[in-house]
C-alpha cells in the first residue's frame, strides 16, 4: 500500500504499517479481519497487533464478551511528530550545553595540535568568518591592531558573533582612542567591551582571536589557525595581562 509506505517515516516496519492501515479502514476488527485485509496470515498479523498495541497504534476494545481491536486516531501520528521534535530540541539544548566540553577533553586526549593555513582570498576569508560565527564558546577575545587590519573590519561578522556569546572582549591597538565607525557603534551592546592600547608601545603585527581551543592568527597576507589548548591557554593568559593594562574607552 502506497500510504503504508509513508508510515515507515513514523518508525513502523511494512507490515506493521499495513495492519495499522488496516485498523484504519476495518474499524472493530478481529486478528482473522486484520490478516486478511492486510494480506498476511493470522500469526504474523498477531504479531504485528501486539507491536502496535505496545506503540500506541492500536487498542484493545471488549464488546460483548468479545476482543476487538482499533486503530487509534491518526491525529496520533500529530501527537508523536511533535514529542519527536520536541525530543529533538532537548537533545540538542543537551549538546550544546556539553559539546565545549566535550571537545576540550577530546583535544587534551588526543595531544595533537593542528594548524590550518589559508591566503586571503574572498572565500578563505568568509569560510573563517563561518566558522568563528558557529562556535559554541562563552567569550571570545581579540587583540587587533587597526593601522593594520582595519580594511578587515566587518560590522556584520561582529554582530553574528555577539548573537553567540556572552562576551566579546577586544584589545583595540591604535595611535589614538579614536574608533572606526564601524565599531562605535557596537559600543552599545552590553556583550562588546572594548580597551585601548597604543600603537607606538604595543605594535602587534598579527591580530589574535582566541575562541576556546582554537587561536586565529591573522597576518599581512594569510592567516592560521592553530587548535591547541595549551597554546590557547597560554595565548589567553597573555591577553588577560593586556587587558589588565590596556585603557578604557
Amino acid at each position: 500500500m502506497a500510504l503504508a509506505q509513508e508510515l515507515l517515516t513514523f518508525g513502523l516496519s511494512n507490515k506493521e504499517a499495513d495492519v495499522y492501515v488496516a485498523a484504519l479502514q476495518l474499524g472493530f476488527s478481529t486478528v482473522q479481519e486484520l490478516a486478511q485485509k492486510a494480506v498476511i496470515n493470522r500469526t504474523t498479523a498477531y504479531t504485528q497487533i501486539k507491536n502496535l498495541i505496545a506503540r500506541g497504534f492500536i487498542k484493545v476494545v471488549e464488546r460483548y464478551g468479545k476482543l476487538y481491536y482499533v486503530a487509534e486516531s491518526p491525529d496520533y501520528l500529530r501527537r508523536i511528530q511533535e514529542q519527536q521534535e520536541q525530543e529533538l530540541a532537548r537533545r540538542k539544548q543537551v549538546l550544546e550545553n556539553i559539546l565545549p566540553e566535550l571537545e576540550s577533553i577530546y583535544n587534551v586526549a588526543v595531544e595533537k595540535p593542528t594548524v590550518k593555513y589559508y591566503d586571503y582570498s574572498p572565500e578563505s576569508l568568509q569560510r573563517i568568518r563561518n566558522e568563528i560565527e558557529i562556535a559554541n564558546v562563552p567569550e571570545m577575545y581579540n587583540i587587533f591592531n587597526y593601522e593594520r587590519y582595519s580594511e578587515f573590519i566587518n560590522r556584520r561578522h561582529i554582530e553574528n558573533i555577539l548573537k553567540r556569546v556572552r562576551s566579546f572582549k577586544v584589545i583595540y591597538i591604535s595611535k589614538t582612542k579614536a574608533l572606526d565607525a564601524r565599531i562605535y557603534r557596537l559600543q552599545n551592546d552590553s556583550r562588546f567591551n572594548l580597551r585601548y592600547l597604543s600603537s607606538d608601545k604595543f605594535g602587534f603585527l598579527c591580530e589574535v582571536l582566541i575562541v576556546g581551543p582554537k587561536v586565529y592568527v591573522a597576518r599581512e597576507k594569510d592567516s592560521l589557525i592553530i587548535s591547541d589548548n595549551l597554546f590557547s591557554q597560554t595565548i589567553n593568559l597573555l591577553f588577560q595581562a593586556l587587558w589588565g593594562i590596556a585603557e578604557e574607552i
